[in-house]
């Protein structure tokens, strides 16, 4: 069972390639086609593909080869005259290899992307002429926020580059059948409830919240808590590198030592830090814990092992707000150097992402929806049912958060380290965000 973002998803090295935003050269503003990041020369942006024979190629990580396999078999059978063959490189490998792919005289006409160096390299293919036609100008601020790059080369404004296949989206499972043993009522929806309830199961002999901190998990509850001191806005502008972005605030000190009064209530399992998250989630499983922070790709492994189990968007800070963290699956992008009589192809394949029959097929493989609408089909009273409700309200509420981890290619170390030195007394809570913005900004070379 992997647990974990990153190795869920395979994406170890997108960070890596966020951290090359900050210091690549700025995009070229050269007119209509010679834009930022890439241009439409050669072709007339349209939603019509026509009937005459088309060749696509889609490259992407291997993990993603059965979710990818069913949205081109869907695709194709509307549109019969495209074929797509594929590409894949391994999941661990696949962001560092993107730009040499993408920058190679035969690039694929449809890749999976972090937006940022590679507009500012002239990578990609400049979308907003489709976004204009299929009318993608539309869709969630917090989900454009991961498509678009403006003149500076910083992510979450300005013209898009790309498209989700889907989304991870996090929050807390929640063994029902303990929290109805404890006499509580409903899972918490704020932060206040959610510390009323950890302290109503500590008192009862059970564990809170269980979690596996050997590899930096408490850095999940602790951004759930950040996202409603800080902000969406702020927390997004640092993970994308806006100049001057900062978390070290007194408003995220709060979150900070909210997080530290619970360590020191024993709201955790005592030995949080030496647990690996895979352990931590079998022993939620096992019925150990009243709450365990992860995400939708945990889904599956704990509905498949327990019935009396839920799962809910992050609580929040104030009543009424939503936010959590919420990222692309595979983020495509058309490459700069495809070919021109196959970009209107590859963007009717981005287009058909957003469509229900493709969000059904995103829905099916444990990962939420691109675009907004209701939500797909799930089996009534599942897990997956519960996860999907979550999520589409986080996306109404337009709530999405980037993940901090994400910052920069080195900031989730920075992290872990501070995270386990917060839970061991080695660190005090004043102390943490500004340990972890100074590494942040020595990485970027500010």
């Amino acid at each position: 069972m992997r647990t974990t973002r990153i190795t869920r998803l395979g994406l170890g090295l997108i960070a890596g390639a966020l951290a090359l935003t900050a210091c690549a050269p700025g995009p070229s503003n050269g007119g209509d086609d010679a834009t930022t990041g890439g241009d439409t020369a050669g072709v007339e942006p349209s939603t019509e593909i026509g009937s005459d024979p088309i060749e696509l190629v889609l490259y992407d990580g291997a993990g993603l080869k059965t979710i990818d396999d069913q949205l081109i078999a869907a695709f194709i059978a509307k549109y019969p005259n495209v074929s797509i063959t594929t590409r894949f490189d391994p999941d661990n490998v696949q962001a560092q290899n993107a730009p040499r792919i993408l920058s190679a005289g035969d690039p694929p006409d449809i890749a999976r992307v972090t937006p940022g160096a590679t507009v500012s390299a002239d990578l990609l293919t400049n979308l907003d002429a489709w976004a204009e036609l299929y009318g993608w100008t539309d869709l969630p601020v917090g989900q454009l926020a991961n498509y678009t790059v403006n003149d500076e080369g910083v992510r979450g404004s300005g013209s898009q580059f790309s498209l989700a296949s889907g989304f991870v989206t996090t929050g807390l499972y929640v063994n029902t059948d303990k929290m109805a043993e404890l006499g509580i009522d409903a899972p918490p929806t704020t932060v206040e409830e959610w510390s009323e309830q950890m302290a109503t199961a500590k008192a009862a002999g059970e564990v809170p919240m269980i979690l596996g901190n050997a590899t930096g998990q408490a850095v999940f509850p602790l951004q759930y808590l950040l996202n409603g001191h800080l902000g969406q806005q702020a927390i997004n502008d640092w993970v994308f590198n806006v100049p001057g972005a900062t978390i070290a605030t007194p408003e995220g000190d709060e979150a900070v030592k909210t997080m530290a009064g619970w360590v020191e209530a024993g709201y955790f399992n005592d030995d949080a830090n030496g647990t690996e998250p895979p352990n931590a989630l079998a022993r939620f499983v096992a019925g150990e814990g009243l709450f365990f922070p992860s995400g939708n790709w945990d889904a599956k492994s704990i509905g498949d092992q327990m019935s009396g189990v839920t799962f809910v968007s992050p609580p929040a800070l104030n009543a009424g707000e939503l936010k959590a963290q919420s990222n692309p699956v595979s983020n495509f992008a058309i490459p700069a150097k495809a070919k021109a009589e196959n970009k209107n192809a590859a963007a009717a394949f981005l287009n058909f992402m957003l469509s229900d029959e493709a969000r059904q097929i995103a829905v099916d493989n444990g990962f939420a929806p691109s675009g907004s609408g209701t939500p797909p089909n799930t089996e009534a009273g599942s897990l997956n049912e519960a996860v999907q409700t979550a999520f589409a309200a986080l996306v109404e509420a337009d709530g999405q958060v980037q993940f901090m981890q994400d910052a920069t290619a080195g900031i989730k170390a920075t992290e872990d380290a501070a995270i386990q030195n917060l839970f061991g007394g080695r660190l005090a809570p004043e102390e943490f965000l500004p340990q972890v913005q100074a590494a942040y900004e020595e990485e970027l070379g500010r």
